[in-house]
């Protein structure tokens, strides 16, 4: 396992490309949480100052469901932006990738665990233990439930986001890997985002068109057995139970 505070070398060359997608958070549930929602909020409560009585206590109420839509979800828009996915025969890139491969050599701003989305985390093919791609609902809720974005003790390379409808999971060798330094946030604004996060083996990131994702991961050169979904939902599948045991 390497540490890299820039762009790790597998982003320097340009080789066989056999998937790439950019702003892979971005489902439209989720962007509206971030950018709709406070603009209902402000129109709603300029509104609700210039109308009567009656109408009054109707906008007030939009105001806070808009208000806690926002808190509980649309707040991690700005940090979840600039996450995508790379894959090629260098290995697997995912985070902010685009814009690593935009500014090579360059560091982003400093990493904090809310700010992990923007950072790059890389892994060579060979270091690709399992990976899949997965619709399990369940196993979605659990993913974003865990993706604690520094609320709480955070394991780094979970990238899940609210409103994901499916993610690409991978079981990597931390020794194959190049990780970017994630420190815990600090500051007034900060304070309830500052707990530490920890490297982990296991990755997720959402995708936007798990499909297309499936494809390109069959394309892959890797061992048979490699590719598949760890939630597969049907009896006798490998699972992700099985991944770890392997």
């Amino acid at each position: 396992m390497t540490r890299d505070n820039g762009a790790p070398d597998q982003l320097r060359a340009r080789s066989d490309a056999y998937y790439a997608e950019d702003h892979c958070a971005l489902n439209w549930r989720f962007v509206s949480a971030g950018l709709l929602a406070p603009v209902v909020v402000i129109a709603a409560g300029v509104a609700a100052v210039a109308l009567h009585d009656g109408a009054f206590w109707a906008l007030f109420v939009v105001c806070v469901l808009g208000t806690v839509s926002w808190a509980a979800f649309g707040q991690m828009l700005p940090y979840a932006w600039p996450l995508g996915i790379r894959l090629d025969s260098d290995g697997l890139r995912i985070g902010g990738v685009r814009w690593a491969e935009q500014h090579p050599g360059r560091t982003r701003r400093a990493a904090t665990v809310p700010h992990q989305y923007g950072q790059v985390f890389a892994c060579r093919l060979d270091g690709v233990q399992h990976i899949g791609v997965t619709r399990d609902r369940k196993a979605i809720k659990v993913m974003r439930r865990n993706a604690a974005h520094g609320t709480r003790r955070t394991p780094l390379g979970n990238l899940a986001v609210p409103f994901m409808r499916a993610a690409v999971v991978i079981l990597v060798d931390r020794e194959q890997c190049t990780l970017p330094d994630v420190t815990p946030a600090r500051g007034l604004l900060s304070s309830n985002w500052s707990s530490p996060g920890f490297h982990q083996p296991l990755w997720v990131v959402p995708t936007r068109h798990p499909a297309e994702l499936e494809a390109a991961l069959a394309a892959l050169p890797l061992p048979p057995g490699t590719v598949g979904d760890p939630y597969p939902g049907t009896a006798g599948q490998p699972s992700i139970t099985d991944w770890f045991a392997s």
